[in-house]
């Protein structure tokens, strides 16, 4: 005999079954754009509002592609609106750092906007480049407000400060990068504004696991570094902050590479030391040479060794640091962690010289505020500071598989915008943590 509660039991279970079933079997419906493209976007107009500028544009931007126009010939709308364009953030890293972000103010498009992302793309993360619709567009950025009123809703005068209008195509499955950029030095107004989009090639490229790699662009206005032959923006101790500030390089400069052991420990924590000491064989070599220019061609890449020191870690964590030389044709980085002679060292950088040190040391590119972060940034015997600005290392270090921390590659572009540095990194998906 079958009692009853068995019958319930029973039935429970076949009613559990069938749930789990109907569950795996259940159709996923992903929101996608037919032949979609890939855009990133910055706000590279980094000057700052003061009496010198006051009559400029704020550097806040909206976005619009594809406008919208009512019958007076104002702007009411858009296809894609990318608004609270902030100056952009010294480090753009591999992954959206914005998408929690709770501020109005958006350092990067998409930044923390609720769009279409892109995808994983030949083992490239591309969460930080919104898919937009392939084909040719309008597309507009005006200078607005800095309030969180959405832009249309500002009032009709704070809607017409135009600086770009510029028609583009873009192609399908295309990784763009594009950026508001001063054109050349003036004083007018508004100063001379120009877009900027570069075609990025990284999706299609080889690249090896044990190898860093790094492009560089000059974007700064033209006549910018001889218009701006002084002192450095925030003094001496710009430099001591581990910021991405400098005094300008010049219009073409040729690149060399040192690396260093010891880098300080990541996450940042204040007033850790970074090293001073070469890596035998890693001192001054060639690496290539940087234009000035507004050309949106793609630059090499080069590559730097991941493990350059000796490595007692079986390939799993690197401490080293990478420092960046530029001269002028014609002069030559001086043989130890110093490149030239005189007082402070890089410290006093200028159009013939200067060098960009790539380390933990930059807290994420935000630099450090404390009196501690003296003793980050390395010098040479208690005077002579190895570099002028200051960047992230090209090794981001997470937690993966069993390690609670770990090294990886990146493929970064590294760009000088007048007198600051900015870096752009991308990475290959790595394994998630996960139990030995």
């Amino acid at each position: 005999m079958i009692h009853f509660d068995t019958i319930i039991q029973r039935g429970g279970m076949l009613l559990c079954c069938v749930l789990l079933i109907t569950t795996g079997c259940r159709k996923t419906t992903y929101n996608v754009i037919p032949e979609a493209a890939y855009l990133r976007v910055f706000n590279s107009l980094n000057y700052d509002v003061d009496v010198t500028t006051k009559d400029q544009p704020p550097p806040f931007l909206a976005m619009i592609i594809d406008p919208e126009y009512d019958a007076s010939g104002l702007v009411t709308g858009g296809k894609i609106v990318g608004d609270h364009l902030d100056q952009r953030s010294a480090y753009a890293g591999p992954y959206p750092a914005n998408a929690g972000n709770t501020s109005f103010r958006n350092t990067e498009y998409p930044g923390s906007k609720k769009v279409l992302v892109g995808p994983i793309l030949n083992g490239f993360n591309l969460s930080s480049w919104a898919q937009i619709p392939s084909g040719r567009h309008r597309v507009l950025f005006y200078s607005r407000p800095i309030s969180e009123a959405p832009f249309f809703s500002l009032p009709e005068r704070d809607r017409k400060s135009l600086l770009v209008d510029s028609t583009i195509d873009f192609t399908p499955g295309e990784v763009y990068t594009m950026e508001v950029l001063q054109k050349t030095v003036a004083t007018q107004y508004p100063l001379p504004i120009t877009l900027y989009l570069r075609k990025e090639q990284f999706t299609r490229m080889p690249f090896s696991d044990t190898m860093l790699y790094a492009n560089f662009y000059n974007l700064s206005a033209e006549g910018y570094a001889a218009a701006n032959p002084g002192a450095h923006p925030s003094g001496l101790q710009g430099y001591v902050n581990a910021n991405n500030k400098c005094r300008a390089f010049g219009d073409t400069m040729n690149i060399y590479y040192s690396l260093f052991t010891d880098d300080c420990p990541y996450p940042y924590v204040d007033g850790s030391p970074t090293g001073n000491t070469l890596i035998p064989g890693f001192n001054n070599l060639w690496l290539g040479t940087v234009v000035r220019s507004h050309v949106a061609g793609v630059a090499p890449y080069y590559s730097v060794p991941m493990f350059a020191a000796p490595d007692t870690t079986g390939g799993i964590l690197s401490r080293q640091w990478e420092l960046f030389i530029l001269m002028r044709p014609g002069l030559f980085p001086l043989p130890g962690p110093v490149a030239v002679d005189g007082s402070n060292g890089m410290a006093q950088a200028n159009a013939q010289f200067g060098a960009i040190g790539c380390s933990n040391g930059s807290n994420d590119g935000k630099g450090t505020t404390s009196a501690l972060a003296r003793r980050s940034v390395p010098r040479v015997d208690f005077t002579d500071l190895i570099a002028s600005s200051w960047l992230p290392n090209l090794i981001r270090y997470t937690a993966s598989g069993p390690y609670v921390q770990r090294s990886f590659s990146t493929i970064s572009s590294i760009e000088i915008i007048n007198n600051r540095v900015y870096m752009m990194s991308v990475q290959r998906s790595y394994p998630p943590p996960g139990n030995q």
